[in-house]
């Protein structure tokens, strides 16, 4: 098993735009590989639902931006070319935590997610804030920064100004000032988010209370354990994706009864070598997490 080190990430970051896989001189991306870290699988299946039902449910859905390595240092929204130094010191040394599913595709075919951070539920971001401001383990999942100095572009999409650089996260202080989450953004890496799905979905929810105790949210089936996971679309060509998460707490179902699957989802095929090869777009997996 190769080290998930993200030692990588930071050397390509530094790339050109133009670099590619296919360029002279670089060295194709090894097979994806499961990372062994991980510990989520998708639980919606019929055969992980059997004996079990889903006592309260909550989805949601996220609008966020999907980029590759290799595409980071164009203009946003094709990369994000304000933030790579920022990137490029907050994920060094780090441990890559995974594509959809847990996947890695390594080297430049490595995946960074971009969201607004105002658009983050508020749970989420005092839990990021939470993990920085005490070193804690979930330190170093997501890095938030300042956006750069903007101008217009196109139909109203920000893009920094040409020589504008963001270098660093954001310094999270004692008390977090909400009126400025406005002028932030959130970029992890997309197996970031399995260790905190329930929260994405909490508010608002009939079992809020059950989903914002991440102590309930368990890898496995149990009396009133916690399963989640996410979907996504496909990138559209400004990087757009939608991901929609899905959190249940579960039951013993009575005896007798038929198997319940309560969502779909999994994008299976984020670490498909088929994929890789062919440039085709990948297919979401259906009540799947492995080929």
């Amino acid at each position: 098993m190769r080290s998930p080190t993200i030692l990588a990430l930071a050397l390509t970051l530094c790339a050109p735009a133009t670099a590619h896989p296919s360029a002279k001189g670089m060295k194709p991306s090894p097979a994806p590989e499961k990372l062994s870290s991980f510990k989520w699988t998708y639980p919606f299946t019929d055969e992980a639902m059997t004996g079990w039902t889903a006592s309260c449910t909550a989805v949601k859905a996220f609008s966020a931006r999907e980029y590759t390595l290799h595409d980071l240092a164009n203009p946003f929204p094709k990369g994000l070319g304000a933030w790579v130094d920022g990137l490029k010191g907050f994920f060094s040394g780090r441990e890559y935590p995974g594509a959809w599913g847990g996947w890695d595709k390594h080297l430049h075919d490595r995946t960074i997610v971009y969201m607004e951070y105002e658009e983050v539920p508020l749970r989420v971001r005092e839990w990021i804030e939470e993990q920085e401001r005490g070193d804690l383990a979930g330190k170093g999942l997501f890095a938030v920064f300042e956006k750069p100095a903007a101008g217009e572009k196109g139909e109203g999409e920000r893009e920094g100004k040409e020589g504008s650089v963001i270098g660093e996260t954001v310094k999270v202080g004692e008390v977090v000032d909400r009126s400025g989450d406005g002028g932030k953004v959130v970029m992890f890496a997309p197996g970031a988010l399995y260790e905190i799905l329930p929260l994405w979905v909490a508010d608002g929810s009939d079992c809020q209370d059950v989903l914002l105790d991440l102590s309930n949210y368990q890898p496995t089936h149990a009396d009133g354990a916690v399963v989640a996971w996410p979907k996504k679309t496909n990138p559209t060509k400004e990087k757009v994706i939608s991901i929609e998460i899905t959190a249940s707490q579960l039951a013993p179902k009575p005896v007798g009864s038929e198997p319940e699957v309560v969502a779909e989802g999994g994008d299976a095929a984020e670490g498909a070598a088929a994929a890789e090869e062919t440039g085709k777009v990948e297919a979401e997996g259906k009540g799947k997490d492995e080929l």
